[in-house]
């Protein structure tokens, strides 16, 4: 598998991050930005305990910012990480209040970047916490999470109802079902709830190498990643 091929050897393959670095930018970073703005903006609130509005403000300002070339012209390729190189550019970003004030006349004119804040109780509030924590919390949430939106639209759009509910249910529920208490619920036997339960979690697996995979740049960036990402419990 190509998940399986980027963490053992060959070519890397191209992805958002390494896109972004070689200049081809504008897409890629438009799609890192509306996926990982939520940490970002986590970040941007717990150093400057900012109002959501504000926050929200200077989140997109720091993206409009990188499409400018201004933070981009200074990203270290060798690091091999976006996390990486978010955390170090929002932290110099924001020591220049007229940089986060002028966000109006720098994006007047031009399309405003695909990010969907929701309602304010999706907004997480972060105040009180270190920056640092508070991105690489929010940022592990962020790619578990659509790791399993994504695991659970494949599954369903296959047909296999019932694996995504197994998986829900096992690995994501507070619950703590057992496999014959499983079994009992879905109506399935406890073979099949095993050899399901071990399909799942390997397809979870792949999902999240791909998300992770299009973050970084290197093999070894690759697997520091989800060295980082896999130390809190996951699937």
């Amino acid at each position: 598998m190509a998940t399986q091929e980027a963490l053992a050897g060959g070519r890397f393959p191209d992805t958002r991050w390494s896109l972004v670095l070689a200049g081809d930018r504008q897409l890629a970073l438009e799609h890192l930005a509306a996926a990982y703005w939520r940490p970002v903006y986590g970040y941007v609130r717990a150093r400057w305990a900012r109002s959501e509005a504000e926050a929200l403000d200077a989140t997109q300002d720091f993206f409009l910012h990188l499409l400018e070339g201004e933070l981009l012209s200074r990203a270290d390729p060798g690091r091999g990480r976006f996390r990486a190189y978010v955390r170090a550019a929002l932290g110099n970003f924001l020591t220049d209040e007229h940089r986060r004030n002028g966000a109006q006349s720098r994006g007047g004119g031009r399309r405003p970047l695909p990010i969907d804040c929701g309602g304010p109780d999706t907004l997480p509030d972060t105040r009180g916490q270190s920056p640092d924590a508070a991105l690489d919390r929010l940022w592990r949430a962020e790619l578990l999470a659509r790791a399993a939106g994504e695991l659970e639209r494949e599954l369903k759009a296959e047909g296999k109802d019932t694996w995504w509910l197994l998986f829900r249910d096992h690995f994501l529920s507070d619950d703590g079902f057992s496999h014959a208490q499983l079994a009992e619920r879905h109506r399935i036997t406890l073979v099949d709830v095993s050899n399901w339960l071990t399909r799942g979690r390997a397809r979870y697996r792949d999902t999240l190498i791909k998300l992770v995979r299009d973050t970084v740049e290197t093999k070894e960036a690759l697997a520091a990643e989800l060295d980082w990402l896999l130390q809190e419990k996951a699937p």
